[in-house]
């Protein structure tokens, strides 16, 4: 499931020979000795940071996730800035069939690094797999279909790309007690997270409204800000769909985009499903189907993430 993109890096010099050492046994995938080395490390500099960070992939990677996590908690407590833990649990949490708290994880870790190329992938990875294994229960005639989940290849991390002027970590018991040969590490005290304020149905009905009405307005522009990044629309690229859109919305004549009946399907913190009625009328052609849309919260805004016609009216 994990692909281990492996980045050599030494901090500081008290620490480097060591650091290197962890860093040469994770690259050599000695995740059980890995682990060791750091929880041995961890005695000496209970408060360095990236030692932390490299305990963690090295238990996480070792079939520890429960180790891995507390680790990666307090290191987002500890220091919210960083990308790389949250990445990491986000993998804990898919592998756990926790997909909600993963897409939540990965797009706070956008918002503290928006250009970090791997949590754009795997969100959109994990987008694109959650899509195609909602597709897959509806046309399967069994009642548990097998998952694609496990097959989709999502990346860990394995080094802090920005370990100066992080806080240091405050050990929520003596190192001491921390015994090698058992691996338990220090304990924390849980992270205490704000839930997400509520969505109301009117949040999710704006983002629509407005997008039906840059449709009838042929304000493309508009149109296309209200889809996500890189959206395709069953297209080969996004350009393609991008292109194609144009053509159907600012060829001549007036367009009229109706919606109605709203229904909620499913809805999370960060993503929802809902169909309503669309009526559309040009010079031309008309009709009015049922639509699902499949809305994402992608750092403040909700964005079109999937649209399919479910039924003709």
């Amino acid at each position: 499931m994990l692909v281990l993109l492996i980045s050599c890096f030494i901090s500081s010099s008290v620490l480097s020979n060591t650091i290197q050492q962890l860093e040469t046994e994770l690259n050599q995938r000695k995740f059980s000795r890995a682990a060791k080395t750091g929880l041995a490390m961890l005695r000496q500099q209970p408060q360095n940071v990236q030692t932390q960070f490299l305990t963690a992939v090295a238990f996480q990677h070792n079939k520890q996730p429960g180790i891995a996590e507390r680790y990666y908690l307090q290191l987002i407590q500890s220091n919210p800035e960083l990308p790389e833990p949250r990445n990491n649990l986000a993998m804990i949490y898919i592998d756990q069939g926790k997909y909600d708290q993963a897409i939540d994880l990965l797009i706070t870790s956008l918002k503290t690094h928006p250009a970090y190329a791997t949590a754009w992938q795997n969100l959109n990875l994990l987008y694109q797999g959650l899509a195609s294994e909602a597709y897959r229960k509806a046309l399967s005639k069994e009642k548990n279909p097998r998952s694609v989940m496990g097959k989709i290849k999502l990346s860990a991390l394995t080094s802090l790309h920005n370990v100066n002027n992080l806080t240091t970590i405050q050990p929520a018991q003596p190192a001491k007690t921390i015994q090698v040969a058992s691996a338990p590490i220090a304990k924390t005290e849980p992270v205490k997270t704000k839930k997400p304020p509520k969505v109301t149905k009117e949040q999710l009905i704006k983002p629509l409204q407005d997008w039906a009405k840059a449709w009838s307005q042929k304000n493309f522009k508009n149109y296309t800000k209200a889809y996500s990044k890189g959206y395709k629309g069953g297209k080969a690229s996004h350009q393609t769909w991008v292109n194609y859109r144009r053509s159907r919305i600012l060829k001549p004549g007036s367009i009229q985009v109706k919606l109605s009946n709203f229904q909620i399907k499913s809805q999370s913190s960060t993503r929802a499903i809902i169909d309503f009625h669309q009526s559309f009328k040009s010079p031309t052609y008309k009709d009015k189907v049922v639509k699902r849309i499949q809305l994402t919260k992608i750092g403040d805004s909700w964005k079109i993430t999937k649209e399919s016609t479910v039924a003709v009216l």
